[in-house]
């Protein structure tokens, strides 16, 4: 039976690093939404270009996933899931299509986040450019899973450095 599999994290949390693990137990593909916006459409898109890029690319990755599960494939999906809303919407629309739902929350300190998404902004010419200001008012948006919400979760604490 084939599994989606939903990463939950702000950005620097280590979202992708695990996706890449998973992908290898699971032999599953994984879609990143901020990766098909950097082939796509640059690294550095200001607003709106940017909203409506990602709107774009995460109706793709949706019909991308749902065709790889419909063909017995397992799916990350690797872009942050950041409010209550987002997951809640994410369940509904996969129930279409697959029975197998698995939430990963990423846990780290918004501190060593920031640091990482700076670096990452600096030194890979492949990452979103992200500054300090962007980071912080983008982290008001960031609620982490509730026990209240129901959810089939692993929990992984990625503070400590990434390598």
């Amino acid at each position: 039976m084939a599994t989606v599999h939903l990463l939950c994290g702000y950005m620097g949390f280590g979202k992708s690093t695990i996706a890449r693990r998973l992908a290898a137990q699971y032999g599953a593909v994984i879609l990143n939404d901020d990766e098909f916006i950097r082939e796509l459409f640059g690294r550095d898109l200001p607003e709106p270009e940017f909203s409506a890029a990602h709107d774009k690319v995460t109706a793709f990755t949706w019909k991308l996933g749902e065709r790889i599960v419909c063909a017995g494939g397992n799916v990350i999906f690797d872009r942050g899931f950041w409010s209550r809303k987002s997951r809640a919407a994410a369940v509904e629309r996969i129930r279409h299509f697959c029975d197998s739902i698995q939430f990963h929350q990423i846990e780290c300190d918004m501190e060593t986040a920031k640091q990482r998404v700076l670096n990452r902004s600096k030194t890979d010419a492949d990452a979103l450019y992200i500054d300090a200001s962007t980071f912080d008012e983008l982290a008001r948006f960031y609620e982490p899973i509730s026990p209240d919400e129901k959810l089939d979760v692993i929990y992984y604490n990625n503070t400590l450095p990434l390598f």
